[in-house]
């Protein structure tokens, strides 16, 4: 921190954050720089931390703005009884500011980590309900004696932790509490199987028994004192349906709210790009960013040699908006990224495209330090197919028992005749029909079935089901939505955008020190869009089919009537060519530790019947190989 025209500066930036207590001494200095360095590459511009007796604090930084002067966090109260690290962006802090002011308050710099500081002297924990941003953060408090942790209401950003009877750690991720003596190292074997079904693992679960997630929307407090800790959740989204606006009246606000997030993520004084797949949502983030923009801004795709890549509809967005365009191909050459993918995630993770966002993110940041991304487009207005499958299996859960078994009789008949990706789907689809809803829905979403799973343990496991858990884990959210559509869609938001969108696009790009902003994903879009009908959501069949008619004047017809696809790599084809020797070699080694789970011989039949049909199981196939990855780097 320096004096410039006699205002002092502190750095707005990005970073990661880390901090421990020490409940019966003190934190000792170096154990503290080694956690923190452990996150160097959230924050490679350099590195704070202090040390109050039995309490640390440390973060690593990345310059976004102001980028003159020295870094200041922890940034401490006037009187220095408060110390604070900051992992975010407040896009609502110039505003607050001036409210501070207008009480009083003086403030030395001109960034918003001052802004928070001063909000929590203010109003205490309930300052949380003032922030407009991403954030994960935490405040040592010596007036109250307590440590206050909290992170943003999507979970853009992370927060990991563990206690002992001696010691509380936090980091934004497990990597770096991992350098610590004390921290806990047990595979968690009930994650695992709750993994496979999902391919991610919701909060607080990480892998690794003793270390949790905080949530998203969550804080949590550590009194000193009594070393007692306490967790809340202080936001939720509550699908309250207005059926009073007309459609004309919700694209007059829908829009300029739109606008306006987008905006407000465009500053910065490194340059900024954004990540284009040629999907609505992207395409309409690139195109509210020309508007705003005094120059071409740089734009950023990833696809492959082949007829399913995106490649070609992200050119045709480029050149409608005259970008600055970085198209990135990719080869099927995936293996020696195993070891970087899994370090880089940490935790059991294995969404299908994991891969393109660490290489788009890589090459990303050769060019800018923040992108823009579309994601929050499908949570916006129910852009996911499993939406109306779920409204179609719930008709079909109407229909007489003898009908049902009828279907499914059919469809087996046809799945034993002609064993592929359609028949598969249909039985997994249909044999779900007598289960309640919740239950039925993830089978929407997931990968292995309980079945595939009991299969390969051959009576290794007794673990619950994951869809009960699932069902249990997701009760509450149900209840702050009145309608089918809106209580999956709730679902969703406390489970997949926190613990599966957010961490592939967070750890992905902070792997390589690129900041990735989502304006889709504020959280004044999200309220007002909780407030749609469902069927101006989902329209004759037409999914968000509100955005496209906003959308309607600004984009090209094609790209708002084609189909989503995302940033996915075209695995199955992989699989079962240039890569086929390495997944039998990786997967049936003597040394996989996969071996602690499954029976090997049950795992070499799986993988001889993806072998020998049409079946896609390439998802099933990578979630196994990153497993086993994330297992030997235990």
């Amino acid at each position: 921190m320096v004096a410039e025209s006699g205002v002092l500066l502190y750095y707005h930036s990005m970073c990661g954050i880390a901090g421990m207590v020490r409940f019966n001494g003190n934190v000792d200095q170096r154990e503290l720089d080694v956690l923190t360095d452990r996150l160097e590459h959230r924050g490679p511009d350099g590195r704070g931390s202090c040390v109050h007796g039995s309490v640390g604090l440390g973060q690593r930084r990345l310059k976004i703005i102001d980028l003159t002067e020295a870094a200041a966090q922890p940034m401490f109260s006037d009187d220095g009884m408060i110390a604070l690290v900051f992992n975010g962006e407040l896009y609502s802090f110039q505003d607050e500011r001036k409210l501070l002011e207008a009480k009083g308050y003086r403030f030395r710099s001109t960034g918003d980590t001052e802004v928070l500081l001063k909000l929590y002297e203010e109003y205490g924990v309930d300052c949380l309900s003032r922030l407009r941003g991403m954030f994960a953060f935490a405040i040592h408090d010596r007036r109250k004696n307590l440590v206050f942790l909290a992170r943003d209401r999507v979970g853009k950003k992370p927060i990991v932790y563990f206690r002992t009877k001696d010691t509380f750690a936090f980091a934004s991720e497990l990597k770096a509490l991992k350098s610590l003596p004390d921290c806990p190292r047990k595979i968690d074997e009930e994650a695992i199987h709750h993994f496979l079904t999902m391919m991610y693992l919701p909060a607080p679960l990480t892998g690794i028994t003793g270390i949790e997630k905080l949530p998203a929307a969550h804080a949590m407090t550590i009194d000193l004192e009594d070393g007692q800790t306490k967790t809340w959740r202080y936001w939720e989204l509550a699908y309250q349906t207005d059926t009073k606006r007309s459609v004309d009246e919700w694209k007059r606000e829908i829009l300029p709210l739109f606008e306006e997030s987008v905006k407000l993520r465009m500053i910065s004084d490194v340059p900024v790009g954004a990540f284009l797949s040629g999907g609505v949502d992207s395409a309409a983030t690139v195109a509210m960013m020309s508007r705003f923009s005094d120059h071409p801004v740089k734009t950023f795709s990833i696809g492959w040699k082949g007829q399913d890549s995106e490649l070609p509809d992200a050119q045709i967005i480029a050149d409608r908006f005259g970008t600055d365009h970085h198209p990135i191909v990719l080869e099927p050459d995936i293996v020696h990224l195993l070891p970087q993918l899994v370090a880089t995630y940490d935790q059991p993770f294995a969404d299908p495209s994991l891969v393109a966002m660490y290489l788009l993110a890589r090459e990303t940041r050769k060019h800018v330090t923040v992108s823009l991304s579309g994601d929050g487009g499908d949570e916006n207005f129910a852009g996911y197919v499993r939406y109306p499958i779920l409204a179609l299996s719930e008709r079909l859960a109407r229909l007489p028992k003898f009908m049902r078994a009828f279907l499914m009789q059919g469809n087996r008949a046809a799945f034993s005749l002609f064993p592929s990706t359609q028949f598969y789907r249909g039985n997994r689809f249909l044999s779900t029909l007598d289960q309640p809803w919740p239950q039925r829905y993830l089978q929407y979403l997931s990968f292995f079935t309980e079945e595939e799973k009991r299969s390969l343990y051959a009576g290794k496991s007794s673990f619950p089901p994951t869809d009960q858990w699932y069902a249990q884990r997701t009760e509450t959210s149900r209840t702050h939505a009145h309608d089918m559509l809106h209580k999956a869609m709730s679902m969703d938001g406390d489970t997949y955008l926190p613990d599966d969108l957010m961490p592939k696009v967070d750890l992905g790009a902070m792997a390589h020190g690129l900041e990735v902003r989502s304006p889709l994903l504020d959280h004044q879009l999200l309220e007002l869009t909780a407030q749609l009908p469902a069927d101006l959501q989902i329209h004759k069949g037409t999914r968000k089919w509100i955005f496209r008619e906003i959308l309607k004047d600004i984009l090209p017809a094609d790209t708002l009537q084609k189909k989503k696809r995302g940033f996915r790599l075209p695995l199955d084809r992989w699989f079962r060519t240039e890569l086929r020797s390495f997944v039998r070699g990786r997967l049936l080694d003597a040394e996989s530790g996969l071996n602690q789970f499954f029976e090997r011989s049950a795992l070499e039949k799986f993988i001889n019947r993806y072998e020998t049909t049409k079946i896609d199981y390439s998802d099933h196939i990578w979630a196994l190989l990153l497993l086993d990855e994330w297992i030997r780097q235990q």
